[in-house]
């Protein structure tokens, strides 16, 4: 039974990276396709209803550009207060909107993602994260961008009885480069 589970997993594996590999093709043939494939960035600001109340953020993300209008990459969540720390890790995907009349400086971020919130607080919790949320980005020169984000996230943490919270927004002003 091992080698079934084993053989199956490969070839949906394989099947995976055949796939992403058609989607990589195709999408090096787009024409809108933008001049710089990668962007990263930083963010400070505030995160509110964490399980020890409102908290510093320090957020850090990645965009790996698929097309002009939509990105993937990694977004990493810092939050701190005198007594705890907490950390979210998710993979986001971002589609951002032209604003009309802005000589395309401006955009609207509309973003999702998946991933783990761990947090410690005289104990520590895992849980899932779901966050979803709504930016703007504004282009000041072809490298730098500046940006806020307002993000709703989604999860189960309880580091210890008493401290249970579900959903924790966010906001957040920085850079990208």
């Amino acid at each position: 039974m091992k080698d079934v589970l084993s053989s199956s997993g490969r070839r949906l594996l394989m099947g995976i990276i055949v796939v992403f590999g058609f989607v990589q093709v195709g999408l090096a043939h787009a024409e809108d396709l933008p001049t710089r494939e990668w962007s990263g960035g930083a963010a400070i600001g505030f995160l509110g209803n964490t399980p020890d109340g409102t908290a510093f953020a320090l957020n850090m993300h990645g965009d790996r550009f698929l097309s002009r209008n939509f990105s993937i990459g990694p977004l990493m969540q810092l939050g701190v207060t005198g007594d705890m720390s907490q950390v979210g890790l998710s993979g986001q995907g971002k589609y951002w909107v032209n604003i009309p009349d802005t000589s395309d400086k401006l955009k609207l971020v509309l973003q999702g993602g998946l991933g783990f919130a761990h947090a410690d607080l005289r104990g520590s919790d895992t849980s899932w994260l779901i966050p979803l949320g709504v930016g703007l980005d504004y282009k000041i020169d072809e490298r730098t961008a500046l940006t806020s984000t307002f993000l709703l996230n989604f999860t189960d943490l309880e580091p210890r009885p008493g401290t249970h919270t579900t959903v924790m927004p966010g906001l957040t002003v920085g850079v990208r480069f």
